[in-house]
């Protein structure tokens, strides 16, 4: 993936990973004890990691909610305007079973664990 220039529409928000590492572009969910674990493919997530988190660790994160264009771990090769749906160990698809809409990809992403661009849709 090319690099990032700037992260349009985000205010960065500092999280707590729990006890597992968690990669730059992974949907996280914040749990009752304030960290934050990967989101399964059936959950939209809180938050999307802006950066490698190490275990036990504190790092930068997006709001999930707010909308804006946010790094994107996908877990299958995307197209520019492909809508951009959750995905298991917290990637993004752009398959839809069993999946939550999130945005719509901006940086296409070649396969498997390779980082895009999504522009997530804002929820009220």
């Amino acid at each position: 993936m090319a690099l990032q220039a700037t992260y349009i529409g985000i205010e960065p928000r500092t999280i707590t990973a729990t006890n597992v590492a968690q990669s730059r572009g992974t949907r996280v969910t914040r749990d009752s004890s304030g960290t934050t674990a990967v989101a399964a493919a059936s959950s939209r997530g809180d938050y999307v990691t802006l950066q490698d988190i190490a275990a036990s660790s504190t790092g930068t994160a997006a709001s999930m909610s707010g909308g804006g264009k946010i790094p994107a771990l996908a877990s299958e090769a995307t197209t520019v305007g492909d809508l951009a749906y959750s995905a298991a160990s917290g990637k993004f698809s752009k398959t839809s079973t069993n999946a939550v809409l999130v945005g719509r990809w901006t940086l296409a992403a070649s396969g498997d664990g390779v980082l895009g661009e999504v522009e997530l849709f804002s929820v009220a």
